[in-house]
């Protein structure tokens, strides 16, 4: 999923900014923290995050050069509170999904349905997943042990209840189903991305009813394929 790149002269200003300064400070304007935020999206996912220059995203934003400094050490800084705070809404929606009544094949749907919708409506932010975040092993590391640890956990909650109620399989791995679940949807949204198509190649019910069916054809279903029951939408 990135190093950190520093425009030459500007090493001073970062190591002058207090611990408190790494994010927001207390004066600052959240409103122009969040169009340089939404310039970094676009800078980020179109011009690759090695290519892209600070002054480019203060440029879109409509700011100085010096004031991203304002808002955030550096550029990973700047790549990481993209993820973190992209990650925040989407795990707050999650949570609703796993903590929801339901079958567990629903949810389960809705879930992977979140995850490939937040990135699909955003060729910039989907680049930006899929593409900058996973070339540098450190940025990879710090995320996975926090964001999207809390994501997985969401899945195995939903799976164990899944096996304990007798919707699914006793002998399954939870920890191998979710990794097959988010390794299929990550996947879909790549090739998508790589593809230039207009959408990805399958949605949540196509995909989540796929493994949940499996690919043996059952002597005990009708001939024509059952489609799985649609699932709430999420926002």
């Amino acid at each position: 999923m990135a190093h950190s790149a520093v425009p030459p002269g500007a090493e001073g200003k970062v190591r002058k900014l207090p611990v408190q300064g790494r994010r927001a400070l207390p004066a600052a304007d959240p409103e122009k923290r969040k169009r340089l935020l939404l310039s970094a999206v676009q800078t980020f996912g179109r011009r690759g995050f090695h290519e892209a220059k600070i002054a480019e995203i203060a440029a879109e934003a409509g700011v100085a050069e010096g004031t991203v400094y304002l808002y955030f050490r550096n550029k990973e800084d700047l790549l990481g509170c993209v993820f973190d705070e992209t990650m925040d809404g989407v795990l707050s929606q999650a949570r609703e999904i796993q903590s929801a009544e339901g079958e567990a094949g629903e949810r389960l749907t809705q879930l992977v349905g979140l995850h490939l919708s937040f990135l699909a409506r955003d060729r910039d932010l989907a680049s930006v997943f899929q593409i900058e975040l996973r070339r540098s092993a450190r940025l990879v590391e710090r995320f996975s042990r926090t964001k999207l640890s809390e994501y997985f956990r969401l899945l195995d909650g939903v799976v164990k209840e899944g096996i304990a109620s007798g919707e699914l399989r006793s002998d399954l791995d939870p920890r191998l189903a979710i990794r097959i679940l988010f390794g299929a949807a990550d996947e879909i949204l790549s090739e998508w991305l790589l593809s230039g198509k207009a959408k990805p190649a399958a949605d949540a019910e196509k995909l989540v009813g796929t493994l949940l069916r499996g690919f043996l054809a059952c002597k005990c279903e009708p001939a024509e394929r059952r489609v799985p029951r649609r699932g709430r939408t999420t926002s």
